[in-house]
């Protein structure tokens, strides 16, 4: 299981680097602040059997 995975903020490019916490369950989302540009994010994690995981991020803005 890796500890960390990363996403690319929709609003500035960059690449965050976020912890990954399998204590959450299989599916995971949640809000946070890009620590680059400050924009809103959703962030999406999903940790496959083997223990890997996906991470993708979307801009809190476009959900709604």
């Amino acid at each position: 299981m890796r500890d960390e995975a990363s996403y690319i903020c929709d609003n500035c490019g960059e690449e965050i680097i976020v912890p990954i916490d399998p204590s959450g369950g299989a599916s995971q989302e949640y809000v946070e602040d890009c620590p680059v540009c400050c924009s809103p994010a959703v962030v999406h994690v999903e940790i496959d059997p083997d223990g890997f995981p996906r991470v993708w991020g979307e801009s809190e803005q476009d959900r709604y």
